[in-house]
């Protein structure tokens, strides 16, 4: 992912599977990520 777009994502809070806000960021502080996001219908 470029570095601006990763820079800009990175202090955003998003739910995990569990129902915790997770900090964007720490999701490929160690490693690459994929962020998928998908819409439910229904």
């Amino acid at each position: 992912m470029p570095d601006n777009v990763a820079h800009a994502l990175a202090p955003l809070t998003a739910l995990d599977e569990t129902g915790r806000a997770v900090t964007l960021g720490t999701l490929w502080a160690d490693r690459p990520a994929a962020l998928v996001f998908v819409r439910q219908f229904g």
